[in-house]
């Protein structure tokens, strides 16, 4: 166990326990940079209505992955890191969510499909797009539970890397279309899905007693947070989507796959932390949010120095119009940094009743984010998108802060955990 005196961010790379952010955020950085490449090839070879389309598929893909989910991939985090977990069994568990959310994912799918009138090639991409999303997730839920974090962040970035290899071949060989890029997402990401639940079947413990139903109880908790979240991170380009052209959506979601340092960095700390802080006798948070200033500080100046440079250079000049966006993208990329720290201690090791008082002020946050969407991008366009958005996730940062400190004298940890393998 660490020692509390000497926890930082820091120690979460090398620790006694093995925890690797390092290693972690090593893949998330590949897989960034494939994305990075993907969004490249999609500006430069199809039209800007056309990489709206596939903006929208991906842009969604966390919403209805999120509501189709129902939580169960974050109450089996919360649920396996504790000691006592190897006497369940995890394998007919993880089975039995499959059978729950990969139906649902593919029904979420097709009513958002209906909604935005979209058919033929795309709506069967974004059927098999979530529902091949939920079981990638659920499957790796139970190997980062169980602290074998780099093998559940590769399964996860698995889809993401072959889709840019692929479209990669394609653009060498001067094929790439449309129609090419909806059948590489439908294959891929299907045989992903496919691939991971096979290959990961005995990594799954099975222990001789049932999952308790209380683990799915904690899920609908989630639930309301993982679809907060989702909300946050996919409405502005939704109602893009719905009140400007699919142009100007190909423009924001251009400028954001290049300002997607922030998100992996969020994503690799609360990806190792939310397990990790179950092991923790004492949280020295403040050590943990001058380290992630540190990185905040470090990456902006990136961005403000750079960032211009950046998307001239990778578009041919296609994109320069969209740059006034970064300054926006970057203060919703520092907030999430620092929402890492209370999200990740408020649902891996605080009671139940913080995570109730966290689901209202993300409530709040979503709300205040959809209402800000409509009525900024209808008076500013897509700055007042960005706004919308930086000014939500403010609203969720103050109140994870302020139910991290209501709970400062919760007993912790939930439970010994397991030891990282």
């Amino acid at each position: 166990m660490t020692p509390p005196s000497r926890f930082s961010l820091a120690s979460l790379v090398s620790g006694p326990t093995q925890v690797r952010v390092g290693r972690v955020l090593a893949i998330v950085i590949v897989a960034a940079g494939l994305q990075v490449v993907t969004q490249t090839l999609l500006a430069r070879w199809l039209p800007k209505d056309e990489v709206g389309i596939i903006a929208l598929l991906f842009g969604a893909l966390p919403l209805l992955s999120a509501l189709s989910l129902v939580g169960q991939d974050s109450s089996i985090v919360r649920f396996f890191t504790r000691a006592d977990a190897g006497r369940h069994d995890a394998r007919r568990h993880v089975r039995s969510v499959l059978l729950l959310v990969v139906p649902l994912g593919a029904l979420f799918a097709l009513a958002g499909s209906r909604y935005y009138e979209l058919v033929g090639l795309a709506a069967v991409a974004a059927v098999v797009l979530v529902a091949s999303q939920n079981a990638v997730v659920v499957v790796t839920s139970i190997l980062r539970a169980r602290h074998r974090y780099e093998l559940a962040m590769a399964g996860t970035r698995l889809p993401v890397v072959a889709t840019a290899v692929v479209l990669l071949v394609l653009a060498a060989l001067r094929m790439l279309s449309l129609e090419l890029a909806l059948w590489t997402v439908i294959g891929v990401y299907g045989g992903s899905a496919l691939l991971l639940g096979f290959g990961t079947a005995r990594a799954i413990p099975r222990g001789p007693e049932r999952v308790p139903p209380t683990v799915f109880r904690a899920g609908l908790l989630f639930f309301g947070l993982s679809v907060s979240v989702s909300v946050m991170t996919a409405m502005d380009k939704l109602i893009i989507a719905k009140l400007l052209p699919y142009s100007e959506l190909a423009v924001y979601a251009t400028i954001f796959a290049v300002m997607k340092a922030f998100d992996f960095l969020f994503y690799s700390v609360s990806y190792v932390l939310m397990p990790r802080v179950n092991t923790m006798r004492r949280l020295p948070l403040k050590k943990l949010n001058l380290s992630i200033a540190a990185v905040a500080v470090l990456v902006a100046a990136f961005y403000f120095l750079f960032g211009k440079w950046i998307v001239h250079a990778l578009f041919a000049g296609g994109y320069d119009g969209g740059v006034y966006l970064i300054l926006p993208f970057t203060l919703s990329g520092v907030i999430k940094l620092f929402y890492s720290v209370p999200s990740s201690v408020i649902g891996g090791r605080l009671p139940e009743r913080a995570l109730r008082q966290f689901l209202w002020f993300n409530v709040a946050g979503m709300i205040l984010n959809v209402v800000l969407d409509i009525v900024l991008i209808l008076s500013m366009g897509l700055l007042g998108a960005a706004v919308a958005t930086a000014a939500a996730w403010g609203v969720r940062l103050l109140g994870g802060y302020i139910i991290v400190w209501r709970n400062r004298s919760a007993p912790a940890p939930l439970a010994e955990t397991v030891e990282p393998v």
